[in-house]
């Protein structure tokens, strides 16, 4: 292939798709990212991992242009946030599959930046193989970066991996060369209180000390949590451009080796 960026090929150049050949669908979101990350954040992050990971995996890879709107309701009353219903994203990922199924692909990875997406996207991927004779993969970055992407978090002093327009994503924008709103050294200002159930919100990254609580053992869902951590789930200040790119090379290598591997197994 003349190029990974499917976006950039032809239909003819798309004909006749190799045996091995693999198509990946970035998914995102629009929405708030508190006062100093834009609201492209997911998108930007999930677009460029792939891009970069699809080119160290190598030909037979290909990237789709980045969905850049996801499960987001929950960051509603945030203005910037432009959500699709989850009924409304299944569909769509539904949909996107379906047409790369019919017009030649057999091995698609759905790749997550957006927390709200999580479930969704593994639903996607089951609910496709029963319409169509393909292998279809699910998964979000922080998934595929395993421990290590906590331990290299934590050696930059950032313990919320992903988290929410904190450290952690800032440091990956910093890796790309996207600057935080407003001047170093960023405030250190206490968050509110967070919500370990939360959607799109992993917490900690360091272990509990003690089990948590029965309450704590399974999903929650809580109404407005969004707006009781004020949309964010720790500063931005321990980020650092030197982090956030260690963070994304690991990120970019493990989805690369994930990708060489998915693409070699029989379809």
């Amino acid at each position: 292939m003349r190029s990974h960026v499917l976006g950039d090929l032809t239909s003819a150049e798309l004909t006749g798709l190799p045996p091995g050949a693999t198509l990946v669908i970035p998914v995102g979101a629009t929405e708030q990212h508190g006062p100093r990350l834009p609201v492209r954040t997911d998108a930007v992050v999930s677009e460029q991992v792939a891009l970069r990971a699809a080119a160290e995996a190598g030909p037979g890879v290909l990237v789709a242009p980045v969905l850049a709107y996801g499960s987001s309701h929950h960051h509603l009353p945030y203005p910037g946030t432009l959500s699709l219903r989850g009924r409304t994203l299944l569909a769509v990922l539904a949909d996107l599959i379906d047409s790369a199924a019919r017009t030649g692909f057999h091995r698609i990875v759905v790749f997550n930046g957006h927390g709200g997406n999580d479930d969704l996207i593994r639903q996607a991927a089951r609910d496709a193989v029963l319409d169509h004779e393909i292998t279809v993969a699910a998964a979000s970055y922080w998934t595929l970066g395993g421990e290590r992407l906590a331990e290299l978090a934590r050696a930059a002093g950032i313990h919320h991996v992903p988290g929410h327009a904190g450290a952690f994503e800032a440091a990956l924008l910093l890796g790309l060369g996207i600057e935080p709103v407003g001047s170093p050294p960023w405030p250190q200002s206490p968050q509110g209180p967070q919500s370990p159930h939360s959607p799109g919100s992993s917490g900690s990254s360091a272990p509990p000390a003690d089990p948590p609580p029965p309450v704590e053992r399974a999903f929650v869902a809580e109404h407005g949590w969004v707006a009781r951590i004020d949309g964010t789930t720790d500063p931005v200040a321990p980020a650092t451009p030197e982090a956030g790119r260690r963070l994304l090379d690991h990120l970019v290598h493990e989805f690369a080796a994930f990708l060489t591997a998915f693409s070699a197994r029989p379809a």
